[in-house]
Order: C-alpha cells, then structure tokens, then sequence
C-alpha cells in the first residue's frame, strides 16, 4: 500500500465519524433517524403462555403521541405474524404509544387518518353492509391491540436511537354456532320449522377498540344452516362482543310468529352461565344449544285440541348451562 493510500483511509473513517450519527458535534445531530420496532404476540388474560397469530391479510400500525395525536401510520399486507417479525415505526423525540390492528380485510370499510388530527376515539372501520345486512365475515378474524408507553430522546442530543415494544392482539371476531335441538317429547315440530335472526350494533369500530354507541343495529348473516333429525344449527362470524350494544338473537316459528327465544345474546346467555363457565375476555368460539322440551307431553288426553303448547329450554354455552325457563308456542 503507498503512502497517499495509508494517508487517505484513515481521514475516510476519521470523516466517517464526524459526520455520523454517533458524532459529539451538535449540529449534525438533528437529522439523525430514530424509531421503534414493534413485535406482536397473543395471549388472553387467561393464558398461561403467549401465542404468535400467524398469517394474516394485514397489519396496520398506528402511533401516537402523549397528547394521543396520530404520529404516524404503517401498513402492510399479507404478512407472517411469527415470533420474529417486526415493523418499523418512524417516530423520534417523545412519548409514543402504538396500536395494531391485524386481519382488516375487504369485508371492512377504513376511515381515513390525519396525521396530528386522527386520535384514538375516531373510527377505525365498519364493516361493508347491504340491504340491513352485515357482510359475511367467514373466515375472517380480526385483531387488535396497545403497546405501552414508550420514549426516545431528543435526537439533537442523542443521535441515532432505535427501541423495540410489543403489542398483545386480542381476536376481535367471534364464531357462534346457535344449536335448538328437540328433545323426543316434542312432536308437533321439525328442526325446518325454526328460522333465526342475530343482530347487533357493533360493525363499527374505533382505532383504541371501543364502539360508537350510536350505531346502527344490523342483521349477521348465517353462513351455514345443518339439519338433523331431531336438531338444527346456524352458523355466524360476529365482531367484539360487548354488552349494550342490541345483540339480539331471535328464533322463531314463522307459521304463528311465536318465538322460541327472544332476547340479548349476550347479557341474556353469554355473561349468565352457572359458575362462570364462559368468558367472553378469553373465547371467542361459542356454542350455545336450546334444548326444547314437551312440557305438556305427559299431560294426558284432556288436552287433545289444546293450540297451545308448553315448552320449557334450557340453554347451554359450551355444555355449560345458562338457565331453564318455560316458553309458550301457538302451534
């Protein structure tokens, strides 16, 4: 190596140095980049262990700010959710905190964000609607979740920095399988002679995952009907299940408008079974069975003519029982 070589190399580094990120002088400091990493995991307030989501249709990553102003915004489509993955979110100098949102697919509408005006209290999506009907969620699952706090420093004085954080993906999406199975007592209906209605107010949803209470209480389709013998189930993929917000479930005997069951899917039946056997925090599959019963069936030949029948249901979510109660049907 000659001598203008040897001399070159080290003003190279020695500039190199200078004019970096990690340099002591003050005025190079300011451009800087800084950001955070953020990674993703799963696991429900009853889990032992974390879960990692696996393939998903996106991930959408916003930032705020400690006066909960949209910093900034990042999302990507078709993406593997392992334990190694990350996203890069450039923000710099702050108190920052990050909310995620996975699986938002075709089926929803996003709002637009503003950068310094978006907060965490405006509209995420809502779902796509037709004719008072929800899009058809099958085989979509959505989740959504908040890191904590984190902060960088002011890069005029440190520099370069670069911090990781993680947020924990709640499932926002639920299946429902609604099972009437008849009990051998009962013989003047027919699995075919039962429709069903559910609907709920929760297709819209806020960045911090909250509901608007003024929305509007739309019908979920049913994605799957099977009938057997003596039993019928439908089938549904629903959003959040959150208590207030009109989730209603009817079955019904269209030949006389009498109903089966009427009532709220989930103060009604999901927050009432015995010994606190299901919790909405932790599932997001549920099967909820009425199991319907002649309670006149034995009553003798004096009711030969009777138009009124009496049937008394119990009703179970996940084999765990929610209550018995009488009904009256006009057959």
């Amino acid at each position: 190596m000659n001598l203008k070589n040897k001399i070159w190399i080290p003003l190279f580094v020695l500039g190199t140095i200078l004019l970096g990120c990690d340099t002591l002088i003050y005025d190079e400091l300011a451009d800087c980049p800084q950001g955070v990493y953020v990674k993703f995991y799963s696991m429900t307030p009853c889990a032992e262990d974390t879960t990692f989501i696996g393939n998903v249709s996106s991930i959408t990553v916003f930032a705020f700010d400690e006066d909960e102003k949209l910093v900034t915004t990042v999302t990507k489509e078709q993406v593997d959710l392992r334990s190694d993955y990350e996203l890069l979110l450039p923000v710099a100098d702050g108190y920052f905190t990050f909310i995620g949102w996975a699986g938002v697919n075709h089926h929803f509408v996003r709002s637009s964000f503003v950068e310094g005006t978006t907060t965490k209290k405006d509209v995420m999506f809502k779902i796509q609607s037709e004719n008072n009907f929800f899009a058809d969620l099958t085989d979509t699952r959505v989740w959504q979740g908040q890191s904590s706090p984190v902060f960088l420093p002011n890069p005029n004085e440190f520099g370069e920095v670069f911090k990781q954080t993680a947020i924990n993906l709640n499932e926002q999406t639920n299946r429902v399988k609604v099972v009437v199975e008849f009990d051998e007592s009962v013989t003047e209906l027919t699995p075919k002679d039962l429709t069903i209605a559910m609907a709920s107010a929760n297709g819209t949803i806020n960045i911090d995952g909250s509901m608007p209470l003024n929305s509007q209480q739309l019908f979920y389709p049913v994605q799957h009907t099977t009938y057997a013998d003596r039993s019928v189930a439908w089938d549904f993929t629903l959003l959040e299940l959150v208590a207030g917000y009109s989730n209603r479930l009817t079955i019904t005997y269209p030949k006389t408008g009498a109903k089966v069951f009427d009532g709220d899917l989930i103060a009604g039946i999901l927050l009432n079974t015995v010994a606190g056997g299901v919790n909405i925090a932790c599932q997001n599959d549920f099967t909820v069975k009425f199991l319907v019963k002649d309670y006149c069936a034995s009553c003798g030949p004096e009711h030969p003519t009777d138009p009124e029948t009496y049937f008394s249901c119990a009703v179970y979510v996940n084999d765990w029982l929610v209550h018995s109660y009488d009904t009256e049907l006009e057959l």
